[in-house]
């Protein structure tokens, strides 16, 4: 009888740690970076929310240029490195240098939504991925900042 209401709460304890959201972090300078989905594990088909964040954690205000309009990027590898999905892949950019001005504490945010689609357009398999987000502003001489991968799970069917 423990035995089996041990299971339980380990399965509970399993599915509970699988929902919750999930965060990345980096520090570039004055600029703190955060990435995050809402949980690790998800069903096939189902829409994988990615949240960006750019913050100001400068006193005072800070310049980041832009060499196009592009502001960020999410990329979506394999464990094994290969690249499945880039957000930018099928879009155009203007082509200018602008520079954005952030207050202190100020923040960029972006959102982007995977639906589980390769560069083709099919489906990907059940398996572990890994979520990258970039931000593509300039700051101290660097053309674009990653942050740590994101590890999720697209589970069988």
């Amino acid at each position: 009888m423990y035995a089996m209401l041990a299971a339980f709460l380990m399965g509970l304890f399993t599915m509970t740690s699988s929902a919750a959201p999930v965060t990345v972090e980096r520090t570039e300078g004055n600029l703190t970076l955060a990435a995050s989905v809402s949980k690790r594990a998800f069903a096939p088909g189902e829409p994988v929310g990615i949240h960006f964040t750019v913050r100001n954690a400068a006193a005072g205000t800070l310049g980041v240029m832009f060499t196009s309009g592009q502001r960020f990027d999410v990329i979506v590898r394999r464990s094994r490195g290969d690249e499945v999905w880039r957000w930018s892949h099928d879009k155009a950019f203007i082509q200018i240098i602008q520079t954005a001005t952030l207050l202190p504490q100020e923040a960029l945010s972006f959102s982007v939504s995977w639906d589980q689609r390769d560069f083709q357009g099919r489906r990907v398999d059940p398996g572990t991925y890994d979520l990258i987000a970039v931000f593509m502003g300039r700051l101290n001489d660097k053309a674009s900042i990653a942050l740590p991968p994101i590890g999720i799970t697209i589970a069988g069917k």
